[in-house]
């Protein structure tokens, strides 16, 4: 499926954010991801669970059940099933059925987000997860701000691409991020490491705009300013970086874009935003710019990226795709996650 070579959309052997913390309780919660119902909760303990969502019985929905200690009552016919997916009661008779256990997924609780492996439960990897704490997830000595999550009716690679071309930030959102006319122009090179590839962008000697000066309020002169795309995973981008002053090179702080990526099916995805910095942390005016400023944003990079996935499904005649230099990136993250989607499926 365009533009990946492979039959199979993404892969199931990776970690997705399914939630933000803050979202799981102790009510039932449904996220669909990867074409599957996961349930997710909490165990009166405060651990986060998540379950196959459909009931083996007769596929009632059991985000319309309830609650009964750390176990999860159909809604329908009363089939209890445990934290760890076992069957533990059919109220009509003294035993349960055979194969009666709801799937239970392996899950991750950090940096304010909830993981959990959509793959082979055997081959669950925390050391699969990227390092959130050298963006700025989970540190104490930084300020996140956690956007609403969003859907976009396309296929997740689309937004993947247009988070690692940021030359459309001078086109797609002229008049919603200060300085992004600049961004265009700024030369890029491609770094590979076997933990991420980003593509790298070095603003030099740009003047201050009313963001910088926002939230550096002593800048007057100009300043240099990173405009990385980092791909860590599939499910994580990392946008922007580092800012110092052009004169001193003394530097001012560090701001990132935790881009969270998780497929819903092959033409919809869920897309949650983190903001991180590690600069007047104690600032609350600065969160609430960067909400509002997404609120903004957002809508602009969907339109863009829902328009492309109707002409892709449209059935029209499509030119031969081409790439300009700055598209090396995503041709590499293309064939690394072709590689990745491929090891599932012939692993020897």
């Amino acid at each position: 499926m365009y533009p990946l070579k492979v039959e199979q959309p993404y892969p199931r052997n990776q970690w997705w954010v399914a939630a933000y913390g803050n979202e799981v309780g102790r009510s039932l919660l449904m996220r669909e991801m990867l074409g599957e119902r996961v349930l997710l909760y909490r165990t009166e303990a405060g651990d986060a669970v998540a379950l196959g969502a459909v009931c083996p019985h007769r596929a009632f929905p059991l985000e319309l059940g309830r609650l009964v200690g750390d176990s999860v009552q159909c809604g329908y016919h009363g089939f209890t099933f445990g934290a760890d997916g076992t069957c533990q009661r059919v109220p009509s008779q003294s035993g349960v059925p055979q194969k009666s256990a709801l799937r239970r997924y392996p899950v991750i609780e950090t940096g304010g987000l909830v993981w959990v492996w959509t793959g082979n439960a055997e081959a669950a990897d925390q050391r699969m997860l990227p390092d959130l704490g050298a963006i700025g997830l989970g540190c104490a000595d930084w300020a996140v701000e956690q956007h609403a999550p969003v859907t976009i009716a396309a296929r997740y690679t689309l937004l993947i691409e247009n988070l690692l071309d940021l030359s459309h930030v001078t086109f797609i959102h002229a008049t919603t991020i200060p300085g992004g006319e600049q961004v265009a122009s700024i030369p890029v090179k491609v770094e590979e490491s076997e933990a991420a590839i980003t593509v790298v962008r070095r603003g030099e000697n740009l003047p201050a705009n009313s963001l910088i000066r926002s939230q550096f309020p002593d800048q007057e002169g100009p300043v240099h300013q990173h405009f990385d795309a980092q791909y860590l995973s599939p499910a994580l981008i990392r946008t922007r970086g580092a800012m110092s002053d052009a004169l001193t090179g003394r530097t001012l702080g560090t701001q990132n874009y935790i881009h969270l990526i998780t497929p819903v099916s092959p033409t919809l995805v869920r897309y949650f935003v983190n903001t991180a910095r590690d600069f007047a942390t104690d600032n609350p005016a600065l969160g609430a710019m960067q909400i509002a400023m997404g609120a903004r944003i957002q809508p602009e990079d969907i339109a863009a990226i829902e328009a492309i996935e109707t002409v892709l499904q449209s059935g029209a005649t499509l030119p031969t795709e081409i790439s300009a230099r700055v598209d090396n990136g995503a041709l590499k993250v293309r064939r690394r996650l072709e590689a990745q989607i491929r090891k599932e499926l012939c692993p020897s």
